[in-house]
């Protein structure tokens, strides 16, 4: 079961190669995505993580055990931990948890002698560093909607025992006279003596385990969780050594998953849609070509500037790509467009104002997006070509105004508009009346 984890773990990360140019994952046509033009969002080292708080019974399979009554073997146990997805495939995860036990004596002594044999109860607290394979994400690929997936658990970890039932191990380890059917009251070895020894001081024990999780997705924030483990542990665990390597006990949990927010506002993975790459060259060539026409017309003729109104837009703009704020190398030409326009145009500030299109993600996201364009259109223009801070100020509209109607992709895009005295910046309507 190890190496068929880990092997399937391999083969899911297989399918991701790392693009350092944009910094962010590219797929191939395998890719763990329904959209093959789609790749997985930039993550930082504290995103996708989780925290995990579960309830259920860990069952007893020590020597023994398997004599007495089923659910006398079964104890309510907890279990605390956190965790991270590293890919929509793999992630690792930390678990502390409380599992009480139960031992038993051997079963002709539990029989013959029940009031002085028996099942004897203790304490464990077991601590796991867990790897996670989600498997409906590698047989099925990845769906960010999703409500039901199964994961792989496999882990290593220790068990600390402690809390025995003294009490009832100290009569055990004196034992019964066979004769007259009595606890011996020493433990020094006699003909006749039947007893079962059972180490009560606390001990620490390296343990494995392996499992399955059903996980289902209540909302972005919150999951519910089941789980079941096999655990595996050093025979010594229960105190009492027997003639075998290891003792083993099942977890059977219930509890809730929690996702904390990622850099980008979400709380699980997002592969971004993203054009055809000759469909996105066309369009810039394009937006490019328009653009350089009016640089070109601004700066024969900066004169035209006077006669506009304090709340028209410059012509010249900043586009961006899909869920992007980066400014490209050929929209920084028009950045620079925009600080000629303002060293010669002394009387005239600007509003530097963002866009997103309405079909990259949902409002809220969308609006954060576009002040991170017109953020970094004002940090270039501040800082690269020196333009005074109090002749820009800073505006975002997210996906509220749309001022291309007829490309949806031209809606990435920071527009300037007027600021003379102050001035609103302009609501567009339509594409027509930018035109």
């Amino acid at each position: 079961m190890t190496a068929l984890l880990v092997s399937i773990a391999s083969y899911g990360q297989g399918y991701q190669d790392v693009d350092s140019t944009y910094t962010h994952t590219k797929l191939d046509q395998d890719s763990l995505y329904y959209d093959e033009m789609a790749y997985l969002d930039d993550y930082h080292f504290l995103d996708n993580i989780f925290l995990v708080g579960q309830v259920g019974i860990s069952h007893s399979m020590s020597e023994n055990t398997r004599f007495g009554k089923f659910f006398d073997n079964e104890k309510l146990s907890f279990n605390l931990g956190v965790g991270k997805w590293l890919y929509p495939s793999f992630g690792v995860r930390i678990t502390a948890g409380l599992h009480p036990q139960v031992g038993r004596a051997e079963w002709e002594l539990s029989d013959a002698y029940p009031d002085y044999f028996g099942n004897y109860t203790y304490n464990m607290f077991s601590g796991y560093l867990d790897g996670l394979v989600n498997f409906t994400n590698i047989l099925l690929k990845y769906k960010e909607d999703r409500v039901f997936n199964l994961i792989g658990i496999i882990g290593l970890g220790y068990n600390h025992t402690f809390g025995f039932d003294k009490d009832k191990c100290a009569v055990m380890s004196r034992g019964v006279n066979r004769e007259s059917g009595k606890v011996v009251p020493g433990t020094d070895e006699k003909p006749g003596v039947m007893r079962y020894v059972v180490n009560t001081e606390p001990g620490n024990y390296f343990a494995a385990h392996v499992g399955l999780q059903g996980r289902w997705k209540v909302n972005p924030m919150w999951d519910v969780i089941g789980e079941v483990t096999f655990n595996g542990t050093d025979d010594k665990y229960n105190g009492h050594e027997y003639d075998r390597v290891y003792d083993t006990y099942f977890d059977f949990l219930i509890g809730a998953q929690f996702h904390f927010k990622d850099c980008h506002g979400r709380r699980r993975f997002h592969y971004v849609k993203n054009l055809d790459t000759a469909v996105l060259d066309r369009l810039a060539r394009m937006m490019d070509d328009e653009n350089e026409k009016l640089n070109e017309a601004n700066m024969a003729i900066p004169e035209i500037f006077e006669k506009i109104k304090f709340n028209e837009a410059l012509q010249t703009t900043v586009s961006f790509y899909v869920d992007r704020y980066y400014i490209t190398d050929a929209q920084k030409k028009n950045v620079k467009s925009v600080a000629t326009f303002l060293a010669t145009h002394p009387d005239i500030n600007l509003i530097v104002t963002g866009y997103a299109d309405i079909e990259t993600a949902y409002p809220a996201y969308n609006l954060r997006l576009s002040q991170k364009r017109a953020q970094a259109v004002y940090d270039m223009l501040v800082n690269e070509f020196h333009v005074p801070e109090n002749r820009l100020r800073i505006d975002y509209k997210g996906d509220t105004v749309q001022p291309y109607t007829s490309v949806n992709e031209w809606n990435r895009a920071v527009i300037f508009f007027l600021d003379r005295d102050g001035g609103n910046s302009q609501i567009l309507e339509s594409e027509k009346s930018q035109e």
